[in-house]
């Protein structure tokens, strides 16, 4: 694909047309250290009813079901190409009641209060059109004692990279945890790592990214 930064960065945003499709697999492959990560960081427990915000196409549904007993796993997308096939791939375990997926317009989050014990995040902070309010609505979602991951680039990164001028929101781990001082989240784990990934111009980069994990009470 031979997108501009401009391009690349609406794909990124929200998947769609024919480039989406590749972008959902490309996404899936490309972040599975931070995604493998996050769900290591919440410490899935037997019983666990997880969300998972900006779910992508559904690929791993299978590894993420099989880290613990009796998991129940919710999908959330704003991409409706994403969605669709998130739904298609993984339709026997929607089937058998393991998961489901839903499509949301990037507002509130359409659940109950403490619907959840374990939520995760991977690389969605930078399309909160309200951060605090963003961050408040997976509080509130999130049952007492349960954990929160937020996976992401930090600031200095993502000012390198060309589309990031394109409607990207940058953030560091301390902004984060500064919009959560007013709700009830307590940061358990800050942890920084770097893997090799390939930039969207083909090159290969040593990415850096936080690891925040917060907990409920």
């Amino acid at each position: 694909m031979n997108l501009s930064p401009e391009q690349t960065a609406a794909q990124l945003r929200c998947p769609h047309d024919e480039a989406g499709t590749a972008f959902g697999q490309m996404m899936n492959l490309r972040n599975l250290t931070q995604i493998l990560g996050s769900f290591e960081a919440v410490q899935l427990q037997n019983g666990d009813r997880i969300l998972e915000t900006g779910c992508g196409n559904g690929g791993l549904l299978g590894y993420i079901l099989s880290q613990a007993e009796n998991l129940h796993y919710t999908g959330l997308e704003i991409s409706p190409l994403m969605h669709a096939q998130a739904q298609a791939f993984n339709a026997p375990f929607l089937e058998a009641g393991l998961a489901n997926y839903r499509l949301y317009d990037g507002g509130a989050l359409p659940f109950t209060d403490e619907s959840f014990d374990k939520i995760v995040s991977v690389n969605t902070v930078y399309f909160w059109d309200d951060a605090p309010s963003a961050l408040s609505e997976l509080s509130r979602v999130l049952k007492s004692g349960g954990r929160l991951c937020l996976n992401f680039c930090e600031k200095d990164f993502m000012a390198k990279l060309p589309f990031a001028a394109h409607g990207f929101a940058l953030y560091d781990a301390a902004d984060i945890r500064s919009l959560s001082g007013n709700l009830p989240l307590r940061c358990i784990r800050e942890q920084r790592s770097r893997d090799w990934a390939v930039s969207k111009s083909g090159n290969l980069v040593r990415r850096e990214f936080v690891i925040v994990v917060f907990e409920k009470y």
